[in-house]
């Protein structure tokens, strides 16, 4: 039996097995490993079909090639998912907030009493809550005023 018949039944072998994990694995981490072992099927076809018609060095050029479209990928998707994973909030962390852009976060003058400061304050979370459609950025951010604000006039 020639090499490139037995690396065919291989990779069909191993597309089977792979196939069956895709028909078994659940939820949606699963659908993400699912089309990175849908492309492994794919790529291990086209090795063992070259492999068997006898075209070595282009076997191992796709071979190669798929290693690096995959290592590629999985950097991309790491990078993604650290991304996502630092909020907007975490990020303002690096910017302090001065009491100038506090008061026009709240559209108050510097001087504003703490009643005005919680009346600003209720007003703008209330449009801008995430409950209300708003975002956990702006909403951490309207928080970060009035605590400023009220900080500078000694009040918790």
């Amino acid at each position: 039996m020639s090499l490139g018949i037995l690396a065919l039944i291989i990779a069909v072998g191993a597309a089977g097995f792979l196939l069956l994990r895709v028909v078994r694995s659940e939820g949606s981490e699963g659908s993400t490993r699912n089309i990175a072992t849908l492309k492994a099927i794919i790529w291990l076809a086209l090795v063992a079909a070259l492999f068997a018609i006898k075209l070595w060095p282009l076997a191992f050029m796709v071979l190669l090639a798929a290693g690096a479209v995959t290592a590629i990928e999985t950097w991309r998707g790491d990078r993604v998912a650290d991304a996502e994973a630092n909020d907007a909030p975490a990020r303002s962390a690096q910017h302090i907030m001065k009491f100038d852009e506090a008061a026009a976060v709240l559209g108050l003058g510097v001087d504003a009493n703490a009643e005005e400061i919680r009346a600003a304050h209720r007003k703008l979370i209330a449009q801008i809550h995430p409950d209300k459609g708003g975002t956990d950025y702006l909403a951490a951010k309207i928080n970060e005023a009035r605590d400023l604000l009220l900080g500078r006039l000694g009040e918790p």
